[in-house]
């Protein structure tokens, strides 16, 4: 049974388990938090098209900002946008200055398979020049000869412009050595390769680095119109000086062959910086989907991406076991956004194809890194009736990312902090409820003893709740059985009274009866009348003996004595009362000398009842067992017989009042009071009784455990 037992569970254990129902509160929102945004990606595209809405109503009556357009797009598909320095730069041959503009790396021109030249650069504008630096991996440098007016037998550097006036303008650079350079005016006549002059303005500075060599130059902004091309030429044969590749973005020969180039306008970039917010970024297109304007930045860190205030430092190390555990299960905003379109000069994007083809339009992609997704929409921005080209607005979808993160921390923290005060409650009415349950369990425990006797009370409860009235209910039936019991108990001294006048008549009768002369018949009657008055009275007798023993038991003084002379010379009494049996003592030694607090006439009695009821079950010729032996320092009186087993269902109301298992009828009645008054006597000597089977199924063994002296 105490196996089965291993796992309760407990009220406890159920109403914590119940609780876990409070989870599907934060899932539902969680789930809900996920659906919203959708509807913050619906709210940010609307915000976006009102917003560039907005701005191009602002450029539609201002056609000089669309002067700045370059000429029509050309077969030379090159195209650049010259974006803003911020810090500046010295003409060294050097890509110190440049760290900060990787992202503006351009590669010129495709060189040739297997070749050994390539080529890529960078530029910005500031202070109203046009800085470059061109970075050339090249095996071997050929220079200009000191002598030779050429400068197309060496490396060098071509660039083509057309200025503000239309005017095409070629010039190339080339050095002797290393060090300061400067530009030179070149023929308009592609055929004649001599320099007309040097044109001081185009300076900057040639230097060998590593693998080949760097040029970086300036020049200013006002000889730059709305086409450029740059092409570097490569010399490897010292003695032929022969150009052997020419790589560039564009036809620096020819004017047609220029690519186009937009340096933004003050007004445009003043609109621009008016129109502009933080982490946004505005992009003027033009109809052939060249960028003439551009505004802001979705790279620059975001202010809301640490979403996690500064703790006091009492609470530093809480807060960053949160700010952990918050980052490990929710999508992070990064600290920039990976976006290649931001140093681009052409912006093809679905929704400037959109807005080109005279239609608003939103749409999203996501970066190169897959972290962030960039929102773009644009609007078609007409100047006199005519379509000038588009606007478009950029935000990241970081700002979404970061209200919904904050909406699923509060929401958690809502729940941790609910889900916490509701498991404190549910655990204090749990214990509450399993303390009170245990306390009834307790009390009805002890209202019983172990022998089946009621004893004490039930505490009476004023709780008006279900367990409330079970323990109630409880009291009431113990008051019930008590009741009963006590007249169970009383049963047996009642019927002696109210028997024994009866008896006295009918036996004072028979007596004066017995005076006259009968006849034989009439004689027997008489006995059979005499022998049963005889057994009613033994009945009597046997019932106030009961009555008498429960009444000695109250009054009976405890004394020392020794067990083993009282058992011992019972024994004797027993072999001469029953010479037919057999009565075997077991005991001696350490035994002789024990002793025990209690009564010997009443230890007596005990043994009596033992022995008459082993007498009544056991076998013919079989021998009665009786022992006083000790155990684990207890005294323990042991009567044994051969005879038949105990029936399962009477083990536990053997020592019950008026309970016998004897069949059908003997000389002397049996009311099933000698085990009730083994009882009684146990009790008083507050002993334990234990019955069981022998082992081998024999016969019946009792066993009267005395606690130690």
């Amino acid at each position: 049974m105490s196996g089965r037992r291993g796992f309760r569970f407990t009220i406890r254990a159920k109403l914590l388990l119940a609780s876990l129902s409070l989870l599907v509160v934060p899932w539902l929102g969680y789930r809900y938090i996920q659906a919203l945004e959708s509807y913050l990606r619906q709210a940010q595209e609307q915000k976006l098209l009102e917003r560039v809405s907005l701005i191009a109503s602002l450029m539609h009556g201002q056609p000089e900002l669309f002067r700045v357009q370059p000429g029509p797009a050309t077969s030379i598909d090159s195209h650049i946008y010259v974006r803003p320095l911020h810090s500046p730069i010295q003409l060294d041959g050097y890509a110190d200055d440049w760290r900060d503009y990787s992202d503006r790396r351009r590669a010129l021109g495709s060189p040739e398979y297997g070749s050994d030249l390539t080529a890529a650069y960078r530029f910005g504008v500031l202070n109203d020049y046009l800085y470059l630096i061109f970075e050339i991996k090249d095996d071997h440098i050929v220079y200009r000869q000191p002598d030779s007016l050429h400068l197309d037998k060496s490396d060098h550097l071509r660039i083509g412009i057309q200025d503000r006036n239309g005017a095409y303008r070629r010039y190339r650079i080339a050095t002797i050595a290393p060090g300061w350079v400067n530009a030179h005016l070149m023929p308009d006549d592609a055929r004649q390769t001599l320099p007309l002059r040097p044109e001081l303005r185009i300076k900057g500075d040639w230097e060998e680095v590593a693998g080949g060599y760097n040029i970086e130059i300036r020049i200013p902004v006002d000889m730059i119109g709305g086409r450029l091309a740059f092409a570097v030429a490569d010399v490897d044969d010292a003695m032929t000086r022969n150009v052997e590749l020419l790589v560039g973005n564009g036809d620096t020969e020819r004017i047609d062959g220029l690519g186009s180039v937009v340096i933004p306008s003050t007004q445009m970039e003043m609109l621009l910086q008016r129109l502009d917010k933080p982490l946004s970024r505005i992009w003027v297109i033009d109809p052939d989907y060249r960028v003439i304007g551009m505004a802001g930045d979705l790279t620059a860190e975001d202010e809301g991406s640490d979403t996690y205030a500064p703790e006091p430092d009492g609470k530093a190390h809480a807060a960053g076991i949160v700010r952990t555990f918050y980052r490990l299960i929710l999508d992070q905003p990064g600290n920039g956004v990976e976006d290649g379109l931001s140093s681009e000069s052409r912006f093809d994007d679905p929704a400037v194809a959109g807005a080109l083809a005279g239609e608003a339009k939103v749409t999203w992609r996501r970066t190169g890194d897959r972290k962030t997704s960039i929102i773009t929409a644009a609007h078609p921005v007409y100047v006199d009736g005519k379509l000038a080209g588009a606007v478009a607005l950029e935000e990241s979808s970081n700002s979404i990312l970061i209200l919904q993160n904050r909406a699923i921390e509060a929401l958690v923290n809502m729940s941790v902090l609910a889900f916490s005060l509701t498991i404190g409650v549910l655990l204090l009415f749990a214990t509450r409820l399993s303390l009170r349950v245990r306390r009834l369990r307790d009390d009805v425990d002890a209202s019983i003893s172990h022998d089946g006797r009621i004893q004490g009370t039930i505490r009476y409860t004023i709780a008006e709740d279900e367990l409330g009235d079970l323990g109630r209910s409880f009291r009431g039936m113990h008051e019930r059985l008590a009741q009963y019991n006590r007249y169970l108990e009383t049963m047996a001294s009642k019927l002696a009274h109210e028997l024994r006048t009866p008896i006295t008549i009918v036996r004072s009768s028979l007596d004066n009866l017995e005076k006259d002369r009968f006849d034989v018949s009439t004689r027997t009657y008489l006995d059979r009348a005499n022998d049963g008055i005889e057994r009613l009275s033994g009945i009597l007798a046997r019932m106030s003996e009961a009555t008498h023993m429960e009444q000695t038991i109250q009054q009976e003084e405890r004394r020392f004595f020794n067990p083993y002379t009282v058992v011992t010379a019972c024994v004797e009494g027993y072999r001469l009362a029953h010479p037919e049996r057999i009565f075997e003592l077991d005991g001696g030694g350490a035994i002789e000398n024990s002793g025990m607090d209690g009564s010997a006439e009443l230890l007596a009695q005990l043994l009596d009842k033992l022995v008459g009821n082993a007498l009544d079950f056991a076998k013919p010729d079989t021998a009665i067992a009786i022992a006083l032996t000790e155990r684990n320092g207890k005294l323990v009186l042991t009567v044994a017989n051969e005879g038949p087993e105990l029936p399962k269902e009477m083990r536990d109301n053997l020592f019950d009042s008026m309970v016998s298992l004897r069949e059908g009828k003997s000389e002397q009645p049996h009311l099933g009071l000698g085990l009730y008054i083994v009882r009684l006597i146990a009790d008083f000597h507050r002993a334990e009784i234990e019955v069981d089977d022998l082992p081998d199924r024999s016969g019946v063994v009792f066993r009267v455990i005395f606690p130690s002296s």
